[in-house]
């Protein structure tokens, strides 16, 4: 009977199998149908570009962020929000309703009248200038009045180009006038998609130098940089790499947001003082950047590079002038900002990247892609300690003093399509930490002065 019984059970097994089967498939058919839901309005992948400064002239910092997201190579959304600090530790979105205002790809903050307000130059399909009504001009601090089209390259109208990118303000020429770089994103030499009717142009970075005021007119020239057309720029930071007094661009280079190009060396921009940047002959490194942030990690005065990447994070040592070669000579440190990935975050990476190549759906679960670098002294103790925020966690590391970072016990919670920003926002004297998302929600971590942080909505 004991054999009757084991053959008798084997049409079962069979039935349980292909019963389990059919749940699988059900199960994932309905994954795959509440996924592409959710991704049809949150897919990226996304850029998120943060500025603080005191729009309103109330004495404490707001958060300005510059939100991209991609849907395919055609089609991109943008958005440019100001995170208004009320002053008691809450944050109000505001953004204006005309279209030729705050609606752009990317903005600059600073000073660019000098009449002691805040002024924004935003990115759209050209260049606007957004002038504070505050200030000496008397009139209500954070309100804005474009001053119309500043003239952009003539490269910019040549086929369809991508607008995301960043736009970095600093006094380029020592003249006391706030100048632009304006670094172009995502498109590499060659990202034209098949059945397209219109060329996808190479992406384009140049310099807006700024001669003053004209009467009410605020006038500037440009200055291009050819040798950068098709990099695709992910972020750029300014700073005097050279120690020549002047200030410097360190730009991450990435690959491009949609399509195959390989992804081109980061680059040191030298000044000559007039605000013309050349590229100094260094070889950096292929490492598809996303992020960076300059500062002096080591205490030897001078700046060092922090660089997000695809695959975490590089740190890059500036060694000063080296062999009369007239510019810093930057060596790469013996460091990790190895992430830590639990056996669900390894299943997770492979179930996007599967995602990604058999079903054309972009979801970046698992993923150690750092998308922010932020150099401050989170912990009170006068070094810079480093801030990495990847796709979907921030992790704090705190520097010994001589530019060794290890991993804290801190974490964040962080999206993608989050905006970071690191300053003193409540004004008592250590460095505080904002998130913020294209959407009516953000996130303070409020800092006791010893690197201990307390969360707080706001």
């Amino acid at each position: 009977m004991a054999q009757g019984k084991a053959s008798s059970s084997f049409p079962q097994v069979i039935c349980r199998l292909i019963a389990i089967g059919i749940f699988a498939v059900l199960l994932g058919f309905l994954i795959y149908v509440t996924v592409s839901i959710h991704y049809w309005e949150t897919k990226g992948p996304f850029k998120n570009w943060t500025q603080v400064v005191d729009l309103e002239g109330d004495g404490d910092l707001d958060v300005v962020i510059s939100h991209t997201r991609w849907e395919d190579v055609d089609l991109s959304w943008a958005g440019i929000g100001r995170w208004i600090n009320q002053g008691d530790g809450g944050f109000e979105l505001t953004r204006e309703a005309e279209p030729d205002t705050f609606g752009g790809f990317a903005a600059g903050v600073g000073d660019v009248d000098q009449d002691g307000d805040a002024d924004v130059f935003v990115q759209v399909f050209g260049i606007h200038l957004l002038a504070n009504q505050g200030g000496l001009q008397g009139g209500e601090p954070g309100r804005y009045i474009s001053l119309g089209g500043i003239n952009a390259p003539n490269t910019y109208s040549k086929g369809y180009r991508d607008m995301g990118g960043t736009i970095v303000m600093g006094d380029l020429t020592g003249d006391g006038w706030i100048d632009a770089f304006v670094a172009g994103c995502c498109y590499g030499m060659n990202p034209t998609k098949a059945g397209t009717d219109y060329p996808h142009a190479p992406s384009v970075s140049w310099v807006w130098i700024n001669d003053g005021r004209v009467g009410n007119l605020q006038t500037g020239h440009i200055l291009p940089m050819d040798s950068l057309d098709g990099r695709p720029i992910r972020e750029a930071a300014m700073g005097d790499v050279d120690g020549d007094g002047d200030l410097d661009v360190f730009v991450a280079v990435g690959k491009p947001t949609m399509g195959t190009t390989d992804s081109l060396d980061d680059l040191i921009l030298l000044n000559d003082g007039t605000g013309m940047l050349t590229a100094y002959d260094q070889q950096l490194g292929n490492t598809d950047s996303t992020s960076v942030a300059l500062g002096d990690v080591n205490g030897d005065g001078r700046l060092d590079a922090l660089v997000g990447t695809s695959a975490g994070a590089m740190l890059w040592i500036n060694q000063g002038n080296g062999m009369g070669s007239g510019g810093p000579t930057f060596v790469p440190a013996e460091q990790s900002f190895e992430a830590v990935q639990t056996v669900v975050d390894k299943l997770q990476s492979g179930f996007s990247a599967a995602a990604d190549q058999m079903l054309g759906l972009y979801l970046p679960y698992g993923s150690i892609r750092t998308k922010g670098v932020f150099l401050a002294d989170l912990d009170g103790d006068g070094d810079l300690d480093a801030l990495l925020a990847r796709v979907w966690g921030a992790e704090m590391w705190w520097n010994d003093g001589l530019g060794e970072y290890h991993r804290s016990d801190v974490r964040f919670e962080f999206r993608e399509d989050t905006g970071v920003a690191v300053a003193d926002f409540d004004g008592d004297g250590d460095q505080d930490i904002f998130t913020g998302r294209n959407e009516y929600d953000h996130q303070v971590w409020w800092n006791d002065g010893q690197g201990v942080f307390v969360a707080d909505n706001g």
